[in-house]
């Protein structure tokens, strides 16, 4: 088996994600130099970059660290992708379910209450 180190981990995911040292370092908001210096084991990024690290080259940070870990799969990663976009719409829908069931219940008891308005003129009228 051969040992890799974790900066060429990082290589490899960025390599495999089709990601520039720019485009990675833009992301995680550091400069290029300081992913060139993890990939060249010159340093490691810390504890709060290496899980920001790990989302956006949708690595195991177990893999980052220690070359262990199962990765996923490209069909893998994309179906958790998908799954998530899928949950989103599912807590935006019950979101505005929930909206919408307040803006009903307060439609209803502005219509009873200028019912009970009118009720009330009318009897006055009588």
């Amino acid at each position: 088996m051969t040992q890799t180190t974790m900066g060429s981990r990082i290589g490899q995911a960025r390599s495999e994600q089709g990601l520039s040292l720019r485009q990675l370092a833009t992301r995680l908001g550091v400069k290029p130099a300081t992913i060139e210096n993890w990939e060249l084991d010159r340093s490691e990024p810390r504890s709060n970059k290496l899980l920001t690290l790990a989302g956006v080259l949708n690595v195991p940070v177990l893999w980052l660290l220690e070359g262990e870990g199962r990765r996923e799969s490209q069909a893998q990663v994309q179906r958790f992708s998908e799954t998530a976009q899928i949950l989103q719409k599912l807590e935006r829908a019950t979101a505005l379910q929930h909206e919408l069931a307040a803006l009903l219940i307060d439609a209803t008891a502005d219509i009873a209450r200028l019912q009970r308005e009118l009720d009330a003129e009318s009897d006055l009228a009588a």
